[in-house]
């Protein structure tokens, strides 16, 4: 279960102001910094005052900063506790390959704890409701964006993989019930940003996978799926982004049997031979 400051951070911060989200964001992607740093140095580091670290501890339920910072160790003691035990009883004769996997499935366990069920059912519901998807990403991005694309049009025949230089006008033509997927990850390429903002502006849902609750995407997104990507997010940010898409995808396409009859997109050979057998 998580500690207070966790839940009360997560409960309070749509309410908190611009400085109070920073405290609060930077609390929650690197709580080290809460448990090793006086309430000064850390408002140095996150660029807020010292007033401001204090205002935050008082705003999530705690009467000053030190009992905050107190329930931070706690929770960083008893997480560093079950790591080691759990390092334990892995192979200690690791290479450094199976170390690199290993940070992964750890990185993957962690966001699997973090996961907003009520949030991603939403965006599966309002996929199969959407007359169009379009969606969008770039850089090391393209790669989430693409494949979502693939794997989606696939099973719905309805998407579309958004290209700035030959899809200016695509507002003009998106159906009513349509709505944008956007990857949007440091350094935070100002195209999808832009296409985001037009997207609010013609009233399109938008739904948006990041890596902070302070990207400046999240102010155009009507649903923002938060990806937890530790210390090096230029590699660990591939695998968790990927399962999150996986498992909306494998709903997606479960429901979809029931609900989208069969397109073009399906005439491979394998279910061509699923048909025949039926």
């Amino acid at each position: 279960m998580d500690s207070k400051f966790i839940i009360n951070t997560k409960k309070q911060f749509p309410s908190l102001t611009k400085g109070l989200k920073k405290v609060g964001d930077s609390l929650l992607s690197t709580p080290t910094i809460f448990a090793t740093h006086s309430s000064k140095q850390i408002g140095e580091i996150i660029g807020v005052s010292e007033t401001m670290v204090i205002r935050f501890s008082k705003s999530i339920g705690y009467e000053g900063f030190n009992m905050l910072q107190k329930d931070v160790i706690n929770h960083l003691l008893t997480k560093s506790n079950n790591c080691n035990e759990s390092l334990k009883e892995e192979n200690s004769s690791l290479n450094h390959f199976g170390e690199h996997i290993t940070r992964d499935v750890n990185l993957l366990n962690s966001n699997i704890k973090a996961l907003d069920v009520e949030k991603l059912e939403i965006i599966v519901e309002t996929l199969l409701k959407s007359e169009r998807i379009v969606i969008a990403g770039y850089y090391q991005s393209f790669v989430f964006a693409h494949w979502l694309f693939f794997n989606l049009n696939y099973t719905l025949g309805n998407a579309s993989l958004y290209r700035p230089e030959t899809d200016a006008l695509v507002f003009d033509y998106l159906p009513r019930e349509s709505c944008v997927i956007i990857f949007s990850f440091p350094r935070y390429a100002l195209d999808t940003i832009r296409f985001a903002e037009d997207a609010k502006k013609k009233g399109v849902k938008v739904i948006v996978f990041t890596d902070s609750r302070l990207a400046p995407i999240v102010d155009y997104a009507d649903i923002v799926i938060l990806v937890e990507v530790g210390n090096n997010p230029l590699l660990e940010k591939g695998p968790v982004t990927l399962s999150l898409i996986n498992s909306i995808l494998s709903e997606v396409m479960n429901r979809a049997d029931k609900t989208v009859a069969e397109t073009d997109m399906f005439k491979y050979f394998l279910n061509e031979e699923r048909s025949t057998k039926r």
